[in-house]
């Protein structure tokens, strides 16, 4: 008597993997709350700058690009004049503890700095890039963690920069 196939295990029947869920190469957070607010997989690099822009600079310092962010909230646009020319901007804050995060160029008035409409400009000085928690309880001071038990101060997490 011939044997019948062996019946195949319900999660072998497609022959095609399961897509994996994305997860971001490395999450950049607001530093004061730890909310995640984009990821390093949509910064945009410096080499892709047209016109030699190679530094951003926000309000407060160094500042990178990103295309997207989330868990914000964005102002009413302004117009703002800056080196480069007058640009529409709406304001970035954290949506969990309302910290100014940045600016979105909503539009660049001068034509050779279009190329920036619809991308966000988040200081560096706002982000943290490491999603450790900071130690419990925590208590803010000077930039700094202090935690009760250990009595020492340990730094609030790396910077952003590219």
């Amino acid at each position: 008597m011939p044997q019948l196939p062996k019946p195949l295990h319900p999660l072998s029947r497609s022959k095609r993997p399961r897509p994996l869920p994305k997860v971001p190469l490395q999450p950049v957070a607001c530093k004061y709350c730890r909310t995640c607010i984009t990821s390093s997989k949509v910064l945009v690099h410096p080499d892709s700058f047209p016109n030699k822009s190679r530094r951003m600079r926000g309000f407060n310092g160094k500042a990178s690009l990103f295309t997207e962010v989330s868990n914000v909230h964005l102002s009413a646009p302004t117009v703002q004049l800056m080196t480069t020319g007058a640009h529409t901007i709406q304001e970035i804050t954290c949506s969990t503890c309302t910290t100014y995060l940045g600016w979105k160029i909503v539009r660049a008035h001068e034509r050779t700095e279009q190329w920036k409409e619809g991308i966000c400009l988040l200081e560096v000085e706002s982000l943290f890039t490491s999603m450790v928690p900071p130690p419990s309880p925590t208590y803010p001071m000077e930039g700094h963690w202090r935690s009760p038990s250990s009595g020492s101060d340990t730094s609030s997490g790396s910077s952003f920069d590219h």
